[in-house]
């Protein structure tokens, strides 16, 4: 198999943080409207970005660029502080060390997080020192995920000096957003039940392989080359 550019979702397919990333967004917007937040938007499968703006907009705020650049940073910072909490609350999910450690190519992420809230979360899991996270793409960098495929793609043709067009790139993820973004970009997709969405909504999403979880390394690794050769 050439080599692939392997793009890991971080949230529910790689690491379970226990709900810490809303509460930094809750604490960002108290913080910078002096009021808790009354609206949650959805926050699965989708960017920073997007969840930005409705968290303002559903709670009656501006949602200019300064408000969503204010709320970044407030929320970077409010993560910072509650990062402590990750080794007690959070964890590794089965399988995602030994997965990523293992699988061949160049591997990233493709994750809805900003980049700086993503490297805090994959930190105490011992998966930072697997990824070339410049080679990634993140959610501040668009509203819809599937226009991060491309994002990526660039930033590791840079680095790599090579193309990773079409099923050169495998996204796995957990929601049938990755799948969506994989789809729509010619990525191929494989698909873990780790998050909220069953097996079956995954397949039905149209997922190239759905896996129930990342503890089988060999089957990992399959699935991604079955991903990668269509």
């Amino acid at each position: 198999m050439d080599e692939v550019l392997v793009l890991w979702d971080v949230d529910h397919t790689l690491v379970d943080v226990d709900g810490l990333g809303r509460e930094a967004y809750d604490l960002a917007f108290l913080r910078r409207h002096g009021r808790p937040i009354t609206h949650q938007p959805p926050m699965a499968g989708r960017t920073d970005r997007a969840i930005a703006h409705d968290v303002l907009r559903l709670n009656g705020a501006p949602t200019g660029e300064d408000d969503l650049e204010g709320l970044r940073a407030a929320a970077e910072t409010a993560f910072d502080e509650l990062a402590h909490l990750l080794p007690v609350r959070g964890r590794a999910l089965p399988g995602a060390v030994a997965a990523v450690a293992t699988t061949p190519g160049v591997q990233s992420v493709l994750t809805g997080n900003l980049r700086r809230i993503a490297e805090v979360k994959l930190g105490p899991f011992g998966l930072v020192e697997h990824l070339d996270l410049d080679a990634g793409a993140y959610g501040w960098s668009h509203a819809v995920r599937a226009n991060l495929v491309d994002i990526a793609r660039g930033a590791a043709r840079q680095r790599y000096e090579r193309s990773f067009d079409g099923r050169r790139t495998v996204l796995v993820g957990d929601t049938p957003l990755d799948v969506e973004a994989a789809l729509l970009t010619g990525a191929g997709v494989v698909a873990v039940a780790t998050g909220r969405y069953t097996g079956e909504e995954l397949q039905a999403a149209g997922a190239h392989v759905v896996l129930p979880d990342l503890s089988d390394t060999v089957g990992v690794g399959d699935a991604i080359e079955k991903a990668a050769k269509g």
